[in-house]
């Protein structure tokens, strides 16, 4: 490959295809409706509803809390039940039974897994295969809902004749100082509004989500419920459902989801998502290319599958440089596409920022807390690429849940080595093309290293 090809790829890597994503996204931001309009039915005929939540290892206040918060909610208690999926071990699962209160009047049904098929996709099919709902929503135990969720959500099913319905993602955490937390929960509330509302707007098709989807049981009956082999149970199954012509709409109705707040949840989240989506490409490609739906909704799923690329595509960029850094005698990143990527992040960091006002946060901390998300993201980039290839590429893989707060863990501290150690390696690179008077790279190179820097002189802050 030659100088210049090399220099096209580099830009096209670094600079053309991220800013394309990010600049997508925004557009589907800005085209989202405050909040999406739905009559909502006065329902005199209540269908049965099972909520399926799986669990392990979590506190027995955080399970208690869920509980607590689903009996409030407006629905018929005689039609609903709570299906608790546990892979806990048999003392903890017991120690669970005993303590837990359940309200009056609500039914709650434990059940604990000794034959642990898969992970998360396996408890919900597990509970799946035990409910009797006519509705089957899927909650995490540490998220929340309002009052009027169900009734809004399922006004919103019937109104437009949805066979699944995915909530509207909000971050939460317990954890006040935490920045990271706080940038999450900004950059949550973006994507949600842009891969949800803005989707729906122009008529795309959304996925479902993790936790707070809304599903009928003939929709999920048409699938065979959840695949167990696959990690990414929203992304798996929502393939499979769109293949079979079934409606997924957004709902506009908030779900509060706890979010990370320590750089190793964050790391472990991340890593476990970029391997999971690797694996559903893998798997489930051919169920959205052989979809009945419009070719432009075809590419917008396949996009929606490939959202960890544009980190991937800068890393494998940055490592070409390096690697070219003591043979180059031209500037490979001097190029009006620098310009542009500059600009979009520009206006990306921007909207951010006013989501983080919106959501309350204070000007300094908003910005304090999306540089935080910004370099940790930038530093953990090389293991979203290892581990989204891992989901790609083998069948072999390993699922971490993720340790929301409060969680030290002591066997990640060699990531933060092999991070401190490519901060060393950026820092050098961009020394290099200096000395070459390669202006451009070596600002790009410092921008890019000063991410691995600042993870490493800051990471202690959010443990």
């Amino acid at each position: 490959m030659g100088l210049m090809n090399i220099s096209w790829l580099l830009q096209f890597l670094i600079f053309l295809y991220p800013a394309l994503f990010v600049t997508y996204q925004m557009y589907l931001y800005r085209i989202a409706n405050n909040t999406i309009n739905s009559d909502h039915i006065e329902i005199k005929n209540y269908p049965f509803l099972s909520i399926i939540v799986p669990t392990k290892g979590e506190k027995i206040s955080i399970i208690q809390g869920l509980i607590k918060n689903i009996s409030e909610l407006i629905w018929d208690k005689d039609k609903m039940e709570v299906i608790i999926v546990s892979d806990d071990t048999e003392e903890y699962f017991e120690e669970i039974k005993s303590k837990l209160i359940i309200p009056e009047g609500l039914k709650v049904y434990l059940y604990r897994r000794e034959k642990k098929l898969g992970y998360k996709s396996g408890a919900l099919l597990y509970g799946y295969e035990r409910s009797k709902g006519e509705l089957i929503l899927t909650i995490d135990v540490d998220s929340r809902l309002q009052k009027d969720a169900l009734v809004k959500a399922y006004s919103r099913m019937i109104t437009n004749n949805c066979d699944a319905v995915a909530l509207q993602w909000v971050g939460y955490s317990e954890n006040t100082y935490s920045k990271l937390a706080k940038g999450i929960m900004a950059s949550t509330f973006f994507a949600s509004k842009a891969l949800f509302e803005g989707k729906e707007k122009i008529h795309l098709t959304v996925f479902p989500v993790g936790s707070g989807t809304l599903f009928r049981r003939d929709a999920l009956e048409s699938v065979g419920g959840w695949d167990y082999k696959i990690i990414q149970d929203d992304l798996e199954i929502g393939t499979r459902l769109i293949n079979k012509n079934k409606k997924i709409c957004s709902s506009g109705v908030p779900i509060y989801i706890e979010v990370p707040d320590n750089f190793f949840s964050f790391y472990i989240q991340q890593t476990r998502w970029a391997m999971g989506t690797g694996e559903v490409i893998r798997n489930r490609l051919r169920y959205i290319i052989t979809a009945k739906v419009g070719l432009l909704k075809k590419i917008d799923m396949i996009f929606h599958l490939l959202q960890y690329t544009p980190i991937l595509f800068t890393f494998i960029g940055s490592v070409i440089l390096v690697v070219l850094a003591p043979f180059i005698n031209y500037d490979p990143l001097k190029t009006p596409l620098f310009l542009f990527w500059g600009i979009i992040l520009g206006l990306y960091a921007y909207i951010i920022y006013e989501v983080a006002i919106k959501l309350g946060f204070r000007r300094r901390d908003a910005i304090f807390s999306l540089g935080r998300v910004s370099g940790f993201t930038v530093a953990i980039s090389p293991f979203i690429f290892y581990y989204f290839l891992k989901g790609l590429l083998s069948n072999r893989k390993t699922y971490i849940i993720t340790p929301k707060g409060g969680n030290k863990i002591s066997k990640q501290y060699r990531t933060i080595i092999i991070i401190g150690l490519l901060g060393i390696i950026y820092t050098l690179a961009v020394i290099i093309y200096l000395l070459h008077h390669n202006y451009f790279t070596s600002l790009w190179l410092a921008y890019y290293s000063s991410g691995f820097l600042y993870t490493l002189l800051t990471f202690n802050k959010e443990l």
